[in-house]
């Protein structure tokens, strides 16, 4: 997959304030020139438009959901990204773990995607939302 593939099924675009947590190394490389902010700061509450975290364990997970989903603006793209099962990194996040994440953050998973042969990316929004555009 190009950077231009990527963005799309992500719904990012170049002109978004862009938070991504914890990225691994390929995928910072496929991201090209693409800037973004790597953690977020107590003063970023409300500050991004895109909000995407990858996490190895249910516990990392829950951790960095909880502290990028204020940093989020109200209704941004979040995406909550996570090892596949049965691949090379071992994980303890299933699909509906990732649920129960976003349900201790107040948001709905509402979609998900294939990143790549080794990530999954299930996206979140305010229960509020969930159904509108």
């Amino acid at each position: 997959m190009n950077k231009e593939q990527l963005l799309k099924k992500l719904r990012l675009e170049e002109d978004h304030t862009v938070l991504i947590v914890n990225a691994p190394k390929e995928y910072v490389s496929l991201l090209g020139s693409l800037k973004y902010s790597t953690k977020p700061l107590k003063t970023d509450e409300g500050k991004y438009d895109f909000v995407q975290v990858f996490a190895t364990s249910q516990n990392q997970l829950e951790k960095l959901t909880q502290q990028c989903a204020k940093a989020g603006k109200y209704n941004c793209i979040f995406w909550a990204t996570y090892p596949k099962g049965g691949g090379h990194i071992k994980s303890d996040i299933q699909r509906d773990s990732v649920w129960n994440a976003f349900e201790k953050a107040g948001l709905r998973p509402v979609s998900q995607i294939s990143i790549d042969e080794t990530w999954n990316a299930l996206r979140a929004r305010p229960h509020e939302m969930v159904g509108k555009e």
